[in-house]
């Protein structure tokens, strides 16, 4: 969990400032993210990052094929693994280390952005926005917006953007499925989303900047590839730890592959 926070923190650094800035400014334009209400928006966000990263981890649960069963009569537990289990372990992780390499390069300038690959997902998502946004306009004036029908619309209005497709969030699921437990992977989620509330809830203060994200940039983004890119080279080692190629490594109490 503690990886997935750095993951969030140090990535939403470079990555979210370009990706969810757009987000943040509009919602703290129209008043559904000023103040307090913006803590319920983010609400709904890690909401969703959660519950797909139980998801996840469920995933990586049947992937790895693990299962308990009872032995009735003895009051023995057993737990069953594939063969492959170490195996399938570590290919999760190589895969996240892939997705890692493939962000920091596109942070970089250097290859696509990987929003690109889900454009189509992109167009739905901004579709269910205005939807969700239109119909709280037609149903009431700004008196009934501050009322429980506006928070849950502040609410529902933050769980879809945790539905936003983004690079970021898909590296972060990788590593919710290599905790191969929906509990895990739900956890695992949700710190990757408290790593993001200090970048997401900075940007609030874009519309009185509008120079600030362009300045910012310039160094974010190269910090946010290299700690990225960091973090894949962890998950690569993970992943060969698990093969057997190389030993695992610990510092302290504390796992680092």
């Amino acid at each position: 969990m503690f990886a997935a926070f750095l993951l969030g923190l140090f990535g939403s650094v470079g990555h979210c400032v370009g990706m969810c800035s757009a987000v943040a400014v509009l919602l703290g334009r129209t008043g559904d993210a000023r103040g307090w209400r913006v803590l319920l928006l983010h609400s709904g966000r890690l909401t969703t990052y959660a519950l797909l990263g139980a998801v996840a981890g469920a995933l990586g649960y049947a992937l790895t094929g693990m299962a308990q069963y009872s032995v009735m009569g003895e009051h023995l537990h057993k737990r069953l693994e594939w063969p492959a289990l170490q195996w399938l372990q570590g290919l999760l992780a190589l895969a996240t280390a892939a997705a890692a390499l493939y962000l920091a390069v596109a942070l970089l300038g250097r290859a696509p952005s990987p929003e690109l690959l889900f454009s189509r997902m992109t167009r739905w998502w901004g579709g269910a926005m205005r939807r969700v946004r239109a119909g709280e306009l037609e149903r009431g004036d700004g008196a009934t917006r501050k009322g429980l029908r506006g928070l849950v619309h502040v609410y529902a209005l933050g769980l879809l953007w945790g539905l936003l497709p983004c690079g970021l969030v898909l590296t972060a699921l990788l590593l919710a499925a290599v905790a191969a437990a929906p509990i895990a992977g739900a956890a695992t989620m949700f710190a990757f989303g408290l790593g993001t509330i200090p970048i997401t809830l900075g940007m609030s203060v874009a519309p009185r900047h509008p120079g600030l994200r362009m300045r910012a940039s310039a160094w974010t983004r190269p910090l946010a590839a290299g700690i990225v890119l960091l973090f894949g080279v962890q998950m690569a080692l993970r992943g060969l730890a698990a093969w057997g190629w190389i030993p695992h490594t610990n510092l302290g109490g504390l796992a680092l592959w």
